[in-house]
């Protein structure tokens, strides 16, 4: 806990900026239960934001702002080297966790994967513009690394037979985030940019897709889930809010990761589960149901522990 006064006014102040995301995704529960229940509606809505709106979001800000290249490299490692080294200890325990093979493919899985809106809202949120252009380089090589990892698990200890590296490299290469943050890049990089009516359109696309990105969270939350699987739940949000976003301020120190780079890189690690996750776990026999209990168990204690991990950590 933050022992000093200067730290709690941290975790007070932070809270008070992230208050808006959490509220929205509670809007977003309380819309589905009286307003747009059926789930037609939040599916279109989802899809609208996965391969419309937060693409153009992040081709706009990965192509306008300005981008560092100094310390672009330790910043990318100490984010990806805590997932590694956390998907490689976390088999040296399965002994001792009581959790069969699917359970136990899904608890990994949950253990390092992120919600992609609440991430993009927040840096948003609490560091502005250029918070947002160090979060999505970050995500074009985060996604990648989760996405491996996830399928690697669930192929080892859920589904062998659904694991080829033809599926994970098509689902990497498809994913629309990634794309968009590749081109983002390399539009920046090249020097071509964005014409001033792109940007513009693209902007408003962006403004759209936080606002609706985390309604859906809202929607998709299954809190009969959180009664299911309680220990495998509790210890993937243990690994998920505690131990990751630790391992990450560890790996900052170590490789001298300063400044906003810093900052973004805990946050990063500290965001709640994603809820791709669950999709993921439905289509290779993980416990879909356990997963949807992470997701909303995370999203809910994420409230408490960003502010947390941001204050004591970054």
């Amino acid at each position: 806990m933050p022992s000093s006064k200067g730290d709690r006014q941290r975790v007070v102040e932070t809270f008070v900026a992230l208050a808006p995301i959490f509220l929205v995704i509670a809007a977003g529960v309380l819309i589905k239960r009286w307003l747009a229940a059926g789930d037609n509606f939040w599916s279109a809505a989802e899809r609208l934001t996965y391969f419309v709106l937060f693409p153009a979001l992040l081709i706009a800000r990965l192509a306008t702002n300005e981008i560092s290249g100094d310390n672009i490299v330790p910043t990318m490692a100490a984010l990806v080297a805590p997932a590694l080294l956390l998907s490689a200890a976390l088999p040296l325990f399965k002994p001792y966790l009581r959790m069969n093979d699917t359970d136990f493919a899904t608890f990994l899985m949950a253990s390092i994967r992120f919600n992609t809106y609440t991430g993009l809202a927040a840096s948003v949120a609490l560091y502005g513009q250029a918070g947002l252009a160090v979060f999505g380089i970050l995500l074009a090589v985060y996604i990648p690394t989760v996405n491996v990892i996830s399928c690697l698990a669930l192929g080892r200890w859920a589904s062998p037979a659904a694991t080829t590296w033809r599926f994970m490299a098509r689902a990497i290469a498809t994913n629309p985030l990634v794309l968009a943050c590749v081109i983002g890049i390399l539009l920046n990089v090249s020097g071509l940019g964005l014409p001033n009516f792109v940007d513009a359109t693209f902007d408003i696309m962006g403004e759209a897709a936080l606002g609706l990105g985390l309604l859906c969270i809202g929607a998709s939350l299954r809190w009969q889930s959180l009664v299911e699987s309680r220990w495998p739940i509790a210890a993937a949000a243990s690994a998920k809010l505690i131990i990751l976003p630790l391992l990450a301020g560890l790996a900052t120190w170590i490789l001298g990761v300063e400044g906003l780079e810093r900052q973004v890189v805990i946050l990063f690690a500290a965001l709640p589960a994603s809820p791709s996750a669950y999709v993921l776990a439905r289509q290779m026999s993980g416990n879909a149901g356990m997963m949807a209990g992470v997701i909303t168990g995370t999203t809910v204690l994420a409230m408490v522990t960003i502010p947390l991990a941001l204050a004591v950590l970054a």
